[in-house]
């Protein structure tokens, strides 16, 4: 029950945000633990919040509501952030090599948006995306307005804070301006666009040792701690193997090992 804990805390207190006043507010949450972790719940996602404008690593526009039909797993990060996001990347290619080895593309998606939307143009993201040599999955990107309102009501709060000193950006080379501190967090949306699963916390990922996992590019910019996260996150933490037993779990169907 503790993660269900989590849930109706952070649905609380992000509804009472004065920076999002504007645009809908995450929803009250009721449901239950899911087997491998994380909350199984069902609530309906505003027209307002399916219709928001993403642009994909390709400037192709798409919304979650132009995904209806299938069961969509998402997460928020940023390519900018050396103490988390380059974890949670790899967890959802993974996820992204899972649909397309099972021929699942036309009835699963694996999305990951930014919350970073000053840095996190087309082409950033994009070069991001390529760092990986994989595009089984979709990074995406929005303006300001966009994102503060979709992960505003997905509860993913974001407060920009000061970068470390010495931390040379991946792209550029030259000293990152700030971070973004934001809630971690794995949502499954099912076809029928309502929000079906949420788990929080950082990414827990496969063989971390494995030498090809993560781009050298991305290994040289993690930070002390991103590094420790790598190899062991701090709790709480979400797996693909929760994320492929939420979908077993809820819609039946099997998806990954």
């Amino acid at each position: 029950m503790k993660k269900l804990f989590i849930v109706f805390t952070l649905s609380l207190s992000l509804g009472m945000n004065s920076a999002y006043a504007s645009s809908p507010s995450t929803p009250p949450l009721t449901g239950h633990a899911a087997k491998a972790g994380g909350t199984v719940l069902d609530a309906s996602i505003p027209i307002s919040v399916l219709n928001i404008p993403l642009q994909d690593a390709s400037g192709k526009t798409f919304t979650l509501g132009s995904l209806k039909g299938k069961t969509i797993i998402f997460t928020d990060f940023l390519t900018s952030c050396p103490d988390i996001c380059p974890m949670t990347t790899v967890n959802m290619r993974q996820i992204g090599d899972a649909i397309a080895s099972a021929k699942l593309s036309s009835t699963f998606a694996s999305v990951e948006i930014s919350v970073d939307p000053k840095r996190d143009s087309v082409s950033r993201i994009s070069a991001y995306q390529k760092m990986f040599s994989d595009n089984s999955w979709t990074v995406a990107t929005s303006s300001a307005r966009n994102l503060s309102e979709l992960w505003k009501f997905f509860g993913v709060y974001t407060s920009i804070g000061s970068a470390a000193k010495g931390l040379m950006d991946w792209q550029t080379g030259k000293q990152s301006a700030y971070d973004v501190q934001h809630t971690d967090i794995v949502g499954i949306i099912g076809p029928d666009s309502h929000w079906r699963w949420l788990d929080l916390g950082n990414p827990e990922v496969k063989n971390p040792k494995s030498s090809n996992l993560i781009p050298t590019k991305l290994m040289n910019y993690l930070s002390p701690d991103g590094k420790v996260n790598l190899l062991k996150p701090q709790q709480p933490t979400w797996t693909t193997g929760a994320v492929y037993s939420a979908v077993n779990e809820i819609f039946g169907k099997k998806l990954g090992a």
